[in-house]
C-alpha cells in the first residue's frame, strides 16, 4: 500500500502527518532524534493572568495526536540518506541504529526539516560568555518550564538571586549582514514581550527594557500596539546597544538615545539575548537529494512545482516562522497535497 513520507518531526511536520493521516493516508513520520517537537519541545507555556497565544499548547495536542494516531508510524533516531523511485512511487532508505530501513510506495513526501537557533552555531555566541547573567532567550525556557502551576505564587522563577532588572537585546543572528542574515526571524518581538510578561509577573517590581531595531509585522505584534506593551510595564529602546560591560555587579548596556542624539547607559542584572533562525545545514544535502534550491542564505524552495515531483516543503525549513505560521504552513501543505491526490484519481489537472 502507498504512503506519504514526513520528514523532520518538528511543527511543521508532525502538524503535516496528522493532518494526512486523519485523511485517512497511511503516514510514516521519519524524526532524527528520539522525541517529536523539533526546536520547541522543550520550551515553557508563557501564560501569566490570561493566554497571550504562545501556541504551545496546540504543539503538544498535535504530538499527542501524532504518536496516538492508528495511522502513523513514527521511525525515531532515523536519517534519511537516499531518494530512489518517481514521483508517485519513491523509495527511501533511512539509516537507524546502524542499521537501513528502506520505506517503500512513498507516493508523497514533505520535508520538513526546520531551522537551528543562532546560539547552537559556531559563531553565535553571546557576551561574557562565562556571565550566567548573560543567557540566552531559549535558557530562559529552563526557567519558564519549572511552572507547575502558572498561578501559583510560591512557584516562582529561581535565578539564584532576585533580579530587579532585566534587558532583552533584538536581533541577534538576524538582520545583520555580518551574521549572513539580512532578513527578520519573524519570532523575536513576541518571543521577548511573552517572556518579560512571565518574568515581571514573578517579579512585579522588575523594571524591564526592550532593545529593538524594529517592530516585526509578523504573528502576534499584528495585533499588539504601543499602548498595550505601554500598559505591560516593559520599556521599549528604538535602537540596538553599542557595547556591554560588566561594572561593579551589573551589567551595563551602552546605546544611543535617538531622540535626544546622545550617548547613554542602562544597568541590568539580568541580560536576555533573542535567537534568529538560521537554516539547517542539512538542507544542502537536500538540496541536491530531492532537486531543491537554496536561497541566499541557505533555505529551500522548489526548483519545479511540488505538486509535479510529489516532494513538498512546509514549515521554516522555507525561511522563519513563528508557531502559528508553522502550523498554519503544515496544514497548508497537507491541504495542498490532498488536493493533488484528489485530482489524480479523478483524472483531473492539478491548479499549480
Amino acid at each position: 500500500m502507498s504512503r506519504i513520507a514526513v520528514i523532520g518531526g518538528g511543527i511543521a511536520g508532525t502538524t503535516a502527518a496528522v493532518e494526512l493521516a486523519r485523511a485517512g493516508n497511511k503516514v510514516t513520520l521519519i524524526e532524527k532524534t528520539d522525541t517529536l517537537g523539533g526546536n520547541i519541545k522543550d520550551y515553557g507555556c508563557k501564560a501569566v493572568d490570561k493566554c497571550i497565544k504562545c501556541n504551545l499548547c496546540l504543539v503538544d495536542e498535535t504530538i499527542i495526536a501524532a504518536q496516538n494516531s492508528p495511522e502513523i508510524e513514527i521511525i525515531y533516531q532515523g536519517l534519511v540518506n537516499d531518494l530512489t523511485g518517481k514521483p508517485g512511487d519513491y523509495n527511501l532508505s533511512v539509516e537507524k541504529d546502524g542499521d537501513f530501513v528502506e520505506v517503500e510506495n512513498v507516493e508523497s513526501i514533505v520535508l520538513a526539516t526546520g531551522f537551528v537557533k543562532w546560539s547552537d552555531l559556531e559563531t553565535g555566541t553571546p557576551e561574557f560568555s562565562d556571565d550566567n547573567r548573560v543567557i540566552w532567550a531559549s535558557q530562559l525556557e529552563e526557567f519558564m518550564r519549572r511552572r507547575a502551576d502558572h498561578s501559583d505564587p510560591e512557584d516562582i522563577l529561581k535565578f539564584g538571586s532576585k533580579p530587579n532588572s532585566v534587558v532583552f537585546i533584538q536581533c541577534n543572528g538576524s538582520r545583520s549582514i555580518q551574521e549572513k542574515a539580512r532578513y527578520c526571524s519573524k519570532i523575536c518581538c513576541g518571543y521577548s514581550y511573552r517572556m518579560a510578561r512571565v518574568l515581571k509577573h514573578f517579579y512585579p517590581d522588575l523594571e524591564a527594557t526592550i532593545f529593538f531595531i524594529d517592530l516585526q509585522e509578523a504573528g502576534y505584534f499584528l495585533d499588539v500596539n504601543f499602548a498595550e506593551l505601554d500598559q505591560a510595564g516593559i520599556n521599549y529602546v528604538n535602537c540596538k546597544p553599542i557595547d556591554v560591560s560588566k561594572v561593579d555587579d551589573k551589567l551595563r548596556v551602552l546605546y544611543e538615545n535617538q531622540q535626544e542624539g546622545r550617548m547613554e547607559t542602562l544597568d541590568a542584572d539580568l541580560l536576555v539575548l533573542s535567537e534568529g533562525l538560521h537554516p539547517n545545514d542539512v538542507n544542502e544535502r537536500w538540496s541536491m537529494l530531492f532537486n531543491m534550491q537554496l536561497d541566499a542564505y541557505g533555505f529551500l524552495y522548489p526548483l519545479v512545482d511540488e505538486e509535479e515531483t510529489g516532494i513538498y516543503l512546509a514549515g521554516s525549513i522555507k525561511g522563519p516562522r513563528d508557531i502559528a505560521a508553522t502550523i498554519s504552513d503544515g496544514k497548508r501543505v497537507a491541504y495542498r497535497l490532498l488536493k493533488q491526490k484528489q485530482l489524480c484519481k479523478s483524472g483531473g489537472l492539478a491548479d499549480v
